[in-house]
C-alpha cells in the first residue's frame, strides 16, 4: 500500500493493481489545506488549481472513500473497501 497524493498525475498509477481515492467536497479541500499547511485561502486554491480535478481522478479509482462526512462514516467506507479487497483471489 502506498499513499501518494499525485500518483495519477505522475503516471505512477500504472504500477498498482488497485487505486483508492480519498476525497472530500472542494470547500473542505481548501479548509483542510489551509489548516495543514498554515497557508492562506489564495495559496490553498492555487495549489489545488495545479492538481488534476477530482472528477478526472475518479476515472482512475477502483474505490472511493468520501471523507466529507463524519470520521465514523469514512471509517465505515474504509472497512467496506478493505473487506472488498480482501475478497479478491490472490
Amino acid at each position: 500500500m502506498v499513499e501518494a497524493a499525485i500518483l495519477i498525475e505522475t503516471g505512477s498509477v500504472k504500477r498498482f493493481q488497485r487505486v483508492i481515492l480519498a476525497m472530500c467536497r472542494p470547500q473542505q479541500q481548501v479548509e483542510r489545506a489551509m489548516r495543514r499547511d498554515a497557508s492562506s485561502r489564495e495559496e490553498a486554491l492555487a495549489r489545488l488549481a495545479r492538481q488534476m480535478p477530482l472528477d478526472e481522478k475518479r476515472k482512475y479509482a477502483d474505490h472511493i472513500i468520501d471523507t466529507s462526512g463524519t470520521k465514523e462514516e469514512a471509517l465505515e467506507q474504509v472497512r467496506k473497501t478493505y473487506n472488498s479487497l480482501r475478497s479478491i483471489p490472490q
